[in-house]
């Protein structure tokens, strides 16, 4: 008697269910029509990937997209003096996320991104690699789609060969007293970036004797702290961007110098919606779009195309491009590492800088 029963209620339920995924489709058409009507403006960072990623959004719905390209602390201070005069210009901000974490949600700027979501998959938190490492901050107003890992910290390995230096603990080798540089650390910088890593990992005592005891070397021109590790004056550097290494190794220099890969920072790229955004179906959509398999993986495409790390997705279902999986974060010991475009990465690297003026006197 339960067979009987069960077929036509499995029927039903089917039915339900596939009435719901057509309810759904038909809305989602429904809001792609009414986006073609208005167009889309959206502000992002320098680089190829964003233009690329937007152009393919644009011709796949037919969305007339207005991008500008803008440094993120210039485009800060534009939508906060255009909100304060009633303007509600830009539709979705794209680039790195510390600006928008860190000054732009605490300002009130930004719209709550959930209220934007449409679509399940973007919806269920199953679908993403960390859900405590998609929103930036608190109010959930910042979506971090890419946590990718940098790396600031390098070595000369012709430089006190003898000396491993694999773990945080390594750098308080006696050994390495005098040999230790840095970037100023009195603002945020790349240096920064890699001592709030390891203010988080290892806490204020290990920093303490790190700055003072190892009798680190600081300095405030990037370039002069470059020569200090490629000199060999230097056993290891924090501060050095990766770019810089990579230009030198193009040139067929720097065959001594590795970067120091557990001491790795993540930084974010991702999204925010400005309040009140002037052309809400396009930015609905876009959105959405972004945020799905689809989107995430014509973004790890078009990063890939144009640079050389960092093409990573918090989607579970996107894998990051070939060679690119070094800049993943691994996930399942996320304390390991500083999310520095965060609210609390944010808080590290303050802390980190106080310290730093405390013991230095800088």
């Amino acid at each position: 008697m339960k067979s009987h029963r069960i077929a036509p209620l499995l029927a039903v339920m089917l039915s339900v269910l596939g009435s719901a995924g057509a309810d759904a489709q038909d809305d989602w058409a429904a809001l792609a029509e009414q986006a073609k009507k208005q167009p889309l403006v959206v502000v992002t960072a320098d680089g190829q990937a964003y233009p690329h990623t937007l152009n393919v959004f644009a011709k796949k719905f037919g969305i007339d997209v207005q991008t500008t390209v803008s440094r993120p602390s210039s485009i800060l201070a534009r939508i906060q003096t255009e909100q304060k005069n009633g303007q509600y210009v830009w539709d979705v901000w794209l680039g790195g996320t510390s600006n928008m974490v860190n000054a732009a949600a605490p300002a009130g700027l930004l719209e709550p991104m959930e209220k934007y979501f449409v679509l399940p998959e973007v919806k269920d938190a199953a679908n993403w690699r960390d859900p405590d490492h998609i929103f930036g901050d608190s109010g959930r107003t910042t979506f971090a789609f890419t946590n990718k890992l940098e790396f600031f910290v390098v070595r000369n390995t012709k430089v006190l060969p003898e000396v491993k230096v694999e773990t945080w603990d390594d750098l308080l080798n006696p050994k390495l007293k005098g040999k230790i540089s840095s970037r100023d650390a009195s603002v945020p910088n790349a240096a920064v970036f890699a001592l709030a890593t390891a203010y988080g990992v290892k806490g204020p005592d290990f920093m303490r004797k790190l700055f003072k005891d190892q009798d680190m070397k600081f300095f405030e021109n990037p370039q002069q702290l470059d020569a200090s590790i490629l000199r060999g004056g230097q056993a290891v550097a924090f501060g050095m961007i990766e770019g810089t290494l990579d230009q030198c190794r193009t040139d067929g220099g720097c065959k001594e110098i590795e970067l120091i890969r557990p001491f790795g920072a993540s930084i974010s790229n991702g999204m925010s919606v400005p309040k009140n955004p002037p052309h809400l179906a396009g930015t609905k959509l876009f959105v959405n779009w972004l945020l799905s398999r689809e989107g995430q993986q014509v973004w790890v495409d078009a990063w890939a195309k144009y640079n050389n790390g960092g093409a990573v997705s918090m989607r579970k279902d996107v894998a990051p491009a070939p060679g690119h999986e070094v800049t993943l974060p691994d996930f399942s010991k996320p304390e390991q590492y500083v999310f520095v475009s965060s609210a609390k990465g944010s808080e590290e690297m303050d802390a980190t800088i106080k310290l730093y003026k405390d013991v230095t006197g800088h």
